[in-house]
């Protein structure tokens, strides 16, 4: 079918929720997205901020994607699958290091992870910070975690 359209990107089917206004993490700035679209960047800060709700899971299967996306877009959404991906395999080899009954640092781990999805690193880690003076115990149990997973992260193969 030449010229026809994946119903999901043909904006006459999109709702009121398929256009919407997200904080930059950078500077807080309201920053407008398209479901359609894979990233924008913050008129406020410059920061390249990507769609957290972009859900183009067709594209992984569906021998139109690059066609019905176009080649840029296409690569971006690969692009961006591939950087989850090595964030999920990251956040599953943090956690299987940390030791039994240390459940609360797991559950810090995992929330820290969903709160900075769309991004490339597996949290930000400054959001530890607080818990320095909050939670000292775990806040040293994270950091511990984290340092070693790093080291991991970074040792020579």
């Amino acid at each position: 079918m030449p010229g026809a359209r994946c119903p999901g990107q043909n904006t006459q089917f999109w709702g009121p929720d398929d256009v919407f206004d997200l904080p930059c993490p950078g500077c807080g700035k309201s920053v407008e997205f398209f479901k359609d679209e894979a990233q924008r960047k913050c008129k406020g800060c410059g920061k390249l901020i990507f769609n957290p709700r972009m859900d183009f899971g067709c594209a992984n299967w569906c021998p139109m994607a690059k066609e019905c996306l176009g080649q840029e877009k296409y690569d971006g959404l690969r692009e961006i699958a591939q950087t989850e991906s090595r964030r999920r395999a990251d956040l599953e080899t943090l956690l299987a290091a940390i030791e039994p009954g240390d459940e609360e640092v797991i559950k810090l781990f995992r929330q820290l992870y969903l709160q900075n999805k769309g991004n490339s690193a597996l949290f930000d880690t400054s959001q530890l910070r607080p818990l320095a003076e909050e939670n000292p115990q775990l806040f040293k149990k994270a950091t511990g975690y984290y340092s070693r997973f790093m080291k991991t992260k970074t040792a020579p193969e």
